[in-house]
């Protein structure tokens, strides 16, 4: 028998608590067996106290002793509840965290071709709202689906066991639920698709907004803000009151053809009574388990829409589950050199786009120790010469060689040990100043932290902070300015001990000022290091050993 989509997701993460969830199935087992029994105090109070003929001389102990079973089988029915619920919920908040941790370690490892299409609120969404979704099914089927099919098992037997007529027309129902539950399956997963696509743009729609919020402000754009969010918050209405639609539309269906079962078996039961071949008391007994045979049907029928909800979800999570498209390392691959020799580009072709090269061919020689300026007007490739020696894009012809080594025979955490970067947008977590240059290094210690800042020029402003190096910077280090925020980002790189340096536009859009102590910050703290660096500004390029210009024909010009 085939899984349903979500289990088989959520699967691997769940083998380590099946114990727990084996646990859970045992309770609600008894649980039903407890449920089972219910019946039976009122059949007693009934046939025995208030029938024809009474218990001789203890009609009340009979009542007393009814209404103490009918307690304490609540009770026991209760705690029951409560502890496999405790223990189906534990387990399924310990699988969503290791299935959220499982996807963030995928999305961490993907190509940034992929990241490049996949937005970052989309992802969130998939990581939070769709596993929930996969958690719901998982505690449904342990909460709802076991007991429900034991406890459809066990009222059918009985039901056999009291009247075989009885027990046929109750289940004659049964057969139009099913299509009736089917059908209506796949209505809600297609339902549900839709809108689980929609919530996932309006999620990415909505962070790209928020993390913006200062152009929003500061362009007076705020309704057109609002017109973006508004227009995907009324289609994921649409989408979801069309999903919700679906599923109301089944309750008065599966109720009616229940009603009817019910009915049949009160007129064909009753007749059983007049005619003495059943007492008032059986009667009732077969009447609530008839209830108790309808609970489970009406509850596997609702599991269905649970799983079409999370079948739904399981498509997302398992398209990042299963993508394979990431920058892989070899079978063989080894631990890059210490650099001792240099950096080699050998006829290097790139294109982020099929047929589309950003460089063609483009040759280059770095000698370790030295320090090399690329220059070229705005989408030469300079900046993607960097990524392509990080290998966060791998090359589509040509070879990049690190002590005559390729760069591709490499691991690509000990390639990355190797290099020290600093990007344009010199992003910073929403931590404090030491915390973010310690980053850059996982064994760094706070006298290593201090030293890179000030070799980094961080304590000119440290200092003047609330707290110092422990100061919050907010996200995106919204506190600093962009000329404090590439300190920081340089101080991260100096406190780390790889051998070479990459720069990208260090000084970008900073004013004079600002951008003569990020030079002088990037003095102190590349002296003695291999350096790449990308910029259009003259005075920093003043500082490299070589300056390399790359024309329109994208290839190296020295």
């Amino acid at each position: 028998m085939k899984l349903p989509m979500s289990l088989a997701v959520a699967g691997p993460a769940a083998r380590v608590e099946l114990p727990s969830l084996a646990a859970a199935a045992g309770l609600v087992v008894l649980r039903v067996g407890a449920v089972l029994l219910r019946p039976w105090p009122l059949a007693l109070a009934v046939d025995h106290a208030f029938g024809p003929a009474p218990a001789a001389g203890a009609p009340f102990a009979v009542l007393v002793l009814a209404g103490t079973g009918s307690v304490v089988l609540s009770a026991v029915i209760g705690v029951l509840d409560m502890a496999s619920l405790r223990t189906v919920e534990g387990a399924a908040e310990r699988i969503g965290a290791a299935l959220r941790a499982t996807m963030f370690q995928r999305t961490m490892t993907r190509s940034l071709r992929w990241h490049d299409r996949m937005r970052s609120g989309e992802l969130v969404s998939r990581l939070t709202t769709d596993v929930g979704r996969l958690l719901d099914a998982v505690v449904a089927v342990t909460t709802s689906f076991l007991p429900d099919a034991v406890m459809l098992i066990g009222v059918l037997a009985l039901l056999i066991a009291f009247d075989p007529e009885l027990a046929l027309v109750g289940l004659t129902v049964a057969p139009v639920l099913g299509v009736l539950a089917v059908r209506q399956r796949r209505r809600i997963r297609a339902a549900q698709q839709d809108a689980r696509a929609e919530a996932g743009r309006l999620a990415g729609a909505t962070t790209d907004l928020l993390r913006n919020v200062r152009a929003v402000q500061a362009f007076g754009r705020i309704d057109r803000a609002a017109a973006i969010f508004g227009s995907r918050n009324r289609a994921v209405l649409d989408v979801e009151l069309r999903a919700v639609d679906v599923d109301a539309r089944w309750t008065p269906m599966a109720d009616i053809v229940l009603a009817i079962g019910a009915a049949l078996v009160l007129v064909v039961g009753g007749r059983h009574v007049l005619a003495g071949a059943l007492t008032v008391g059986q009667l009732l007994v077969i009447l609530a388990y008839l209830r108790d045979l309808y609970s489970p049907v009406r509850g596997l029928t609702r599991l269905s829409v649970v799983l079409a909800k999370a079948g739904a979800s399981a498509v997302r999570v398992r398209e990042v589950l299963d993508c394979d498209e990431a920058v892989e390392d070899r079978p063989d691959a080894r631990p890059a050199p210490r650099l001792r020799s240099g950096i080699r580009f050998e006829r290097v072709t790139f294109g982020y786009e099929p047929g589309r090269p950003v460089l063609d061919r483009f040759d280059l020689d770095i000698t370790a120790g030295e320090t090399v300026c690329l220059l070229g007007p705005s989408g030469i490739g300079k900046s993607t010469a960097l990524l392509l020696l990080l290998r966060l894009y791998d090359v589509d012809a040509g070879r990049i060689l690190l002590d005559g080594v390729d760069i591709r025979d490499c691991d690509q955490r000990s390639l990355r040990d190797r290099l020290a970067f600093v990007p344009q947008d010199p992003w910073l977590l929403d931590a404090t100043i030491a915390q973010n240059i310690a980053f850059g290094n996982q064994n760094a210690t706070r006298v290593g932290v201090v030293a890179a800042a000030r070799a980094a020029l961080v304590d000119e402003f440290a200092g003047r902070l609330p707290f110092g190096y422990d100061t919050p910077l907010g996200e995106s280090g919204v506190r600093l300015s962009g000329g404090q925020r590439r300190r920081v980002a340089l101080a991260r790189a100096a406190v780390s001990p790889a051998p070479m340096v990459l720069l990208d536009e260090p000084t970008a859009s900073l004013d004079p000022v600002s951008a003569a102590a990020v030079i002088e910050a990037i003095r102190t703290t590349t002296a003695h290091r291999t350096m790449l660096m990308v910029t259009h500004d003259r005075d920093l390029a003043a500082i490299a050993d070589r300056v390399v210009t790359l024309d329109h024909q994208l290839a190296g010009r020295r």
